[in-house]
């Protein structure tokens, strides 16, 4: 899910899309979107040739930072799993505490942004931000600006920013789970010498070549994506489950390529007056836009890494609880999949 929810879609597209705030959906769209129209066809001329220069190994780098890590365990001990298409979060059910009750809120739902637009942040770091936003005054911290903006202009009423504080106490208070090194180092080495190259055409042309791939325990199956700044082509986030199977090791991977698809998914739908009139509502628009996030993402790789194609599938079959074939769970929608496939760049070349 992106931050950007198209009518909502990107947000955290999350709903994938579906549950962002309005102002939180704007900045978004005029922070990436009018610079990626802008400089979409150049990217595109240069193709692969010109990509395939650019060291593609490591552009991702796969890292489970604590604090990343802790504010979602915080979330999920209260059970924010949102209302999304997707679980935004590992736990089910309904919120546990008066706090949760008081975050499980629609306009609460950029908090499942939050460690993105603070990427630096140590774990006490992330809760200081959060607890400065519930105020009016400038953050402790330079770096924090961004995410105690986010938060205000999000929730632009003090007394809805009242139970951050709380928030803040309980982010402080979590354990995070670790990942080991040597976990986050194999998926380095799967990324880097299965998917970086195949793929590298269609993240140049997005402006996705590089930047950090969090894996995240507490997770559901709904992803996150955040374009940082335009003209930086490393400066992005995404944020994926650690797997929900253990049948499933790569899972963190192919979850990865479904949130990379989702700047084309948006650019598209956005672009799609007939998808706009056929949607009975924006969550039925966000909806079908992540269930058409996860087709993009096979059939990009079915277009320049077929060896990963199939792994892709039973991922998310799995996701979705494994009755029924990939076509079934996840079925062509008659609009958007045909302007997706058609939009799919032809950079690149099969291994």
């Amino acid at each position: 899910m992106r931050a950007e929810p198209f009518g909502s879609i990107f947000i955290f597209v999350y709903a994938t899309i579906v549950i962002y705030s309005r102002a939180v959906r704007q900045w978004a769209r005029r922070e990436s979107r009018q610079t990626r129209r802008a400089r979409a066809a150049a990217a595109l001329v240069v193709g692969l040739a010109a990509a395939s220069a650019i060291p593609a190994q490591a552009q991702w780098r796969i890292t489970a930072p604590p604090a990343a890590t802790s504010w979602f365990a915080a979330l999920d001990s209260l059970r924010l799993a949102g209302r999304g298409v997707l679980p935004l979060t590992r736990s089910q059910g309904a919120p546990r505490s008066p706090l949760g009750q008081a975050l499980s809120s629609d306009r609460f739902a950029i908090l499942h942004f939050a460690p993105l637009y603070y990427p630096s942040a140590t774990q006490s770091a992330l809760a200081d931000a959060v607890e400065d936003a519930a105020g009016s005054a400038a953050p402790r911290t330079a770096r924090a600006q961004f995410l105690v903006g986010a938060l205000r202009q999000a929730l632009p009423d003090p007394r809805d920013r009242k139970p951050l504080i709380e928030l803040a106490a309980v982010v402080r208070a979590v354990t995070p789970p670790a990942i080991p090194q040597a976990q986050l180092a194999r998926w380095q080495t799967a990324w880097d010498g299965r998917f970086a190259l195949p793929l590298v055409g269609f993240l140049r042309a997005e402006r996705l070549d590089g930047g950090v791939l969090m894996v995240i325990p507490s997770l559901g199956a709904e992803g996150r994506l955040f374009a940082g700044v335009p003209d930086n082509r490393a400066d992005n986030l995404i944020a994926v489950p650690a797997p929900l199977d253990p049948n499933d090791p790569d899972g963190p991977l192919y979850a990865a390529v479904r949130e990379l698809c989702f700047p084309l998914v948006s650019r598209t739908a956005d672009a799609t007056p007939e998808f706009r009139r056929d949607a009975r509502s924006a969550r039925d628009a966000a909806r079908r836009a992540s269930l058409a996030a996860v087709r993009c993402g096979a059939d990009l790789l079915d277009r320049l890494a077929p060896r990963e194609a199939e792994g892709y599938r039973a991922h998310w079959r799995a996701v979705a609880g494994g009755a029924g074939s990939f076509d079934t769970l996840y079925p062509p929608d008659a609009v958007l999949t045909p302007r997706i496939l058609e939009a799919l760049p032809a950079a690149g070349r099969a291994p």
